[in-house]
């Protein structure tokens, strides 16, 4: 068969497609940490291979997607199922299983509003939605129309197969992908007691530290059964230790004066 140069034309077009279509999937396999992060100057492949070496996260990740509701005044002060009193301008936030003191990461898919809330109460009780939020964690994300939101945590399993030896940490961020990392593997800034201090903080430090992969932490093995452990809990700020860069201690230092 003859070709012709229409058949040319038309095979050329064919293969540039398929050239473009094929460019356009590895690059989005190569970026997808970047992606996620928002931040590109942390994101050189070394550093995002060098991650994965030593995150264990897989094995504790948990996700839901549902609607989400708020409570505030009328339960202000009130005992929760977990022993705390419910304080509506605080970032809690109830769930009908998770355990108490579990980290989630909420993402408004109304908006794209992210924030970081800690469970400490039992609900919703309307099977409908998956989370109720704080009065002050609702009005962060912009929430008080039961939006459909997405959320993730990382959650202690006694059924792991994991034979762990080494102290780890799961570490939270609005950008970036949840981790778990072995204790040698972080740069701690600060350890703080109260959940929404470290926030605070966490956000400052943003700032300060743009090009490192800043999480804020808690000990993946701590216990959450009561308000006894809830009231032991400690919260750290700290970020990734990547071989390719160099420490930048600016903050006081966990056990330092």
């Amino acid at each position: 068969m003859r070709i012709n140069e229409k058949h040319l034309i038309i095979l050329g077009s064919v293969l540039s497609i398929f050239v473009a279509i094929l460019l356009l999937f590895l690059v989005s396999k190569f970026f997808v940490f970047a992606e996620n992060s928002g931040n590109p100057t942390a994101s050189s492949s070394s550093e995002i291979q060098s991650i994965s070496d030593y995150d264990i996260s897989e094995f504790f990740y948990f996700k839901q997607e549902g609607k989400a509701s708020w409570y505030g005044k009328r339960f202000h002060k009130r005992g929760t199922a977990s022993g705390e009193k419910f304080d509506m301008y605080r970032f809690t936030a109830a769930h009908r299983y998770l355990p108490f003191g579990t980290i989630v990461r909420i993402r408004n898919t109304q908006n794209d509003s992210v924030l970081l809330v800690r469970i400490n109460d039992r609900g919703p009780f309307v099977f409908s939605k998956i989370i109720d939020l704080s009065y002050n964690s609702a009005k962060y994300l912009d929430a008080f129309g039961n939006p459909f939101v997405e959320i993730e945590a990382l959650v202690p399993k006694s059924d792991t197969e994991l034979e762990i030896s080494e102290k780890y940490y799961f570490g939270y961020s609005f950008e970036y992908p949840l981790v778990c990392l072995p204790e040698n593997k972080i740069v701690f800034l600060k350890e703080f007691d109260v959940f929404e201090d470290a926030l605070d903080f966490y956000k400052t430090a943003q700032s300060e530290f743009p090009d490192q992969f800043l999480y804020l932490f808690v000990p993946f093995d701590q216990g959450y059964k009561n308000i006894k452990y809830l009231e032991e809990q400690k919260f750290y700020v700290g970020y990734y230790a990547s071989p390719n860069k160099e420490k930048q201690n600016k903050y006081v230092q966990i056990n330092s004066e």
